[in-house]
């Protein structure tokens, strides 16, 4: 039986039954875009043959047709749309994974692991599997396709925290060279993400009153403002104040200097006086630029196991010791909801076991 077709407006519209063997195939209303009734029937005569053909070949046949890519595209357009952290990474499966068929995904996830999640930790990789896992079915619920199998990331997914000891703090801190020095004190104490604090320019650097820095792109996509803690406020003011108090430009500058245009800008004197640069911007290309300081200066302090990230680790958990409501700390570390917070739950326990051991 045809679909049946109404107009509406001066667009034609499909829809109907389709009968696959024994199957009923109800198809809802679709435009055909077509403004003469034969345009119509022909597009919806070949929608009907199309969706036989489906019907007949199963789903291995609908996996062997469509790609990885078909079920990202009907993910980046669901309703309410994705975070801007996770379009980056279903851009970054688009390009390795996006051609390959989807009756291929397993193979094409395993592929992935073993190249560009190779160097990540088990939890990393995790994390990566559930935004593609959540691709591939809305994908496949979109497209009427069966949801392939996708095997389990392997080792220790579980999200560890290492935070520091006032010793090992104090020690690391001092320890970066003069050029990252400001930039860790401003991770160790206000919390930020890497590339925040890398981003942050003088025009978002407010000193009324206690202070505070806007951060205008967060992870989640939305801006947000966190007040200055005291230290970070004293070596900013320091900062702004040696570079002349700008209204603009990168709070931050590496120890790199731009390169002499000159025989005379090429000496050494000549190089101190040439404009330090910022920091690269490396968000979704891989790297951290201050990975070589903190490297350095871990072994210097002696301090083990921690990485850049654990910075805001450790601030929120010295937040929740010090007695700091969840909301607020979700807030103030740009979470999106409290459920990224139950990590630090364990911290709140162990600490309260703390205190009531302290009691003579």
């Amino acid at each position: 039986m045809p679909l049946n077709l109404r107009k509406r407006g001066e667009i034609w519209h499909a829809r109907g039954t389709v009968r696959v063997g024994t199957d009923s195939i109800h198809i809802a209303e679709f435009s055909t875009g077509a403004r003469s009734r034969t345009a119509a029937e022909a597009i919806a005569g070949e929608r009907e043959a199309q969706i036989r053909r489906e019907g007949l070949e199963g789903d291995r046949g609908r996996q062997a047709r469509l790609t990885i890519s078909d079920c990202f595209a009907a993910y980046l357009t669901r309703p309410g749309g994705i975070k801007s952290y996770d379009k980056s990474r279903i851009d970054d499966f688009n390009e390795h994974l996006g051609p390959r068929k989807l009756a291929e995904a397993s193979a094409a996830w395993a592929e992935w692991v073993a190249t560009r999640g190779a160097k990540m930790a088990p939890a990393t990789v995790a994390r990566w599997r559930a935004i593609f896992m959540a691709a591939l079915r809305t994908g496949t619920e979109a497209l009427d396709a069966p949801l392939p199998k996708i095997p389990a990331v392997t080792g220790k997914t579980e999200q560890t925290l290492r935070t520091l000891t006032d010793q090992e703090r104090t020690a690391l801190l001092a320890a970066y060279n003069p050029a990252a020095a400001p930039v860790f004190l401003t991770l160790a104490y206000q919390g930020l993400r890497t590339q925040e604090a890398l981003r942050l320019d003088w025009r978002h650097v407010f000193w009324v009153n206690a202070g505070s820095l806007y951060i205008p792109r967060s992870k989640s996509g939305k801006p947000r403002s966190v007040p200055m803690h005291a230290k970070v406020r004293a070596r900013l003011y320091q900062i702004w104040e040696a570079a002349g108090k700008p209204e603009s430009g990168p709070v931050f500058l590496s120890s790199r200097r731009e390169a002499a245009q000159t025989p005379e800008q090429a000496t050494r004197a000549g190089s101190q006086q040439r404009p330090r640069l910022p920091y690269a911007d490396t968000k979704g290309k891989g790297g951290n630029p201050l990975k070589r300081a903190h490297q350095t200066a871990c072994k210097a302090a002696g301090v083990q196991n921690f990485r850049i990230h654990d910075w805001r680790h450790d601030c929120a958990a010295r937040m929740v010791m010090a007695g700091v409501d969840m909301l607020t700390i979700m807030k103030l570390f740009g979470w999106s909801d409290l459920r990224m917070v139950q990590i630090y739950a364990s911290i709140t326990s162990d600490h309260m076991a703390e205190a009531v051991q302290k009691i003579a």
